[in-house]
């Protein structure tokens, strides 16, 4: 179990695009999909953010769906070469801007290892995977967010029971 020690009162972590990205949660033992990380059974720690429902968001939503509506006129006309890649979900160039600075109380070095921001259903979230999974004697995890690599000045501290 874990206990948020401090963060934003309304846990948004940052501006980016217009959107505003709030901390969403943690999962401090997340079993790291295959591929990621030195083994198909090691666990790290995932850090979920989600972008904000706004008029913006719901605007940006109706456009995708406007553009996939063009693609895929085009691709039933042209085929789908001509068509060229299927729409960016609009919250994946928002969210993949924004990542975390993950830090422990014993000095554990956590590397991101990967991650996913928006799809079908989950067109404004985001999950990125950091490696290892905290050490037994971890009691605190802090997490300094950055957007394109620069501190927001937003943080969260999370106790480990």
């Amino acid at each position: 179990m874990t206990t948020i020690i401090s963060a934003p009162g309304d846990l948004i972590i940052a501006t980016s695009d217009g959107i505003d990205v709030r901390f969403a949660g943690i999962d401090p033992t997340f079993l790291l999909p295959p591929g990621v990380g030195e083994s198909s059974e090691m666990q790290g720690v995932a850090v979920y953010i989600e972008g904000v429902p706004s008029l913006e968001t719901r605007l940006r939503d109706q456009r995708h769906v406007q553009e996939i509506e063009h693609w895929a006129e085009l691709r039933k006309r042209h085929g789908t070469e001509a068509a060229g890649r299927f729409p960016i979900m609009p919250g994946e160039p928002v969210l993949s801007r924004v990542k975390v600075r993950l830090t422990d109380d014993v000095g554990t070095e956590y590397r991101w290892v990967g991650g996913k921001v928006a799809g079908t259903g989950t067109e404004w979230d985001g999950c990125w995977g950091y490696a290892p999974e905290p050490p037994m004697s971890a009691r605190l995890l802090n997490f300094e967010f950055t957007l394109d690599g620069e501190p927001t000045g937003k943080s969260c501290k999370v106790q480990l029971s």
